[in-house]
């Protein structure tokens, strides 16, 4: 009996086994650069960024990498202006949140026992984030609301190669 085995490798140019460096603090810069830019493109004021509201963002992204749960509202029941007011912030009039749960990667590739990544670039990660807020209405809302005068962006990477985005608006 004849048996023939045939095994497709398929090469990508882009995929390696090294996870990309990317920095946390210039990836929350760049998605605030885009959120400015679909706000004076539609001649809404840009939002100033705080970074004293960023770290409250940052905290809740970094929630949902350490408890394995994607909410505005936490496990406890915290929702978003719950957790601005136990850090001490003051957003006296509204407050906002647009959450986003993107990847390191766009594909992986195994063959046999080894895995290859292709990897997205800290420009990819960001247009996409802010592209999938444009395209839901209550994440457009948001990002379009006059009231809002502040903004903060706050990252983390779950050590599986997902990040979790939290953009805070305080009016």
């Amino acid at each position: 009996m004849l048996q023939i085995v045939v095994a497709v490798l398929f090469w990508i140019p882009s995929a390696t086994q090294e996870r990309p460096g990317i920095r946390v603090s210039d990836l929350e810069q760049k998605i605030n650069t885009l959120v400015n830019s679909e706000r004076q493109s539609r001649n809404v004021k840009a939002l100033v960024f705080d970074e004293h509201l960023s770290q409250i963002a940052r905290a809740h992204s970094q929630d949902m990498v350490n408890r394995d749960f994607f909410s505005h509202v936490n496990p406890d029941g915290k929702a978003p202006r719950d957790r601005i007011r136990l850090a001490g912030y003051n957003c006296p009039r509204t407050v906002g949140e647009d959450i986003f749960q993107n990847n390191l990667y766009s594909r992986v590739t195994i063959s046999g026992n080894r895995k290859s990544y292709d990897w997205n670039s800290l420009d990819r990660i960001a247009d996409s984030t802010v592209a999938g807020w444009m395209r839901s209405s209550g994440h457009r809302q948001n990002i379009l609301q006059r009231a809002y005068s502040r903004t903060a962006v706050g990252v983390a990477v779950s050590g599986d190669g997902r990040v979790y985005i939290t953009q805070l608006f305080c009016g």
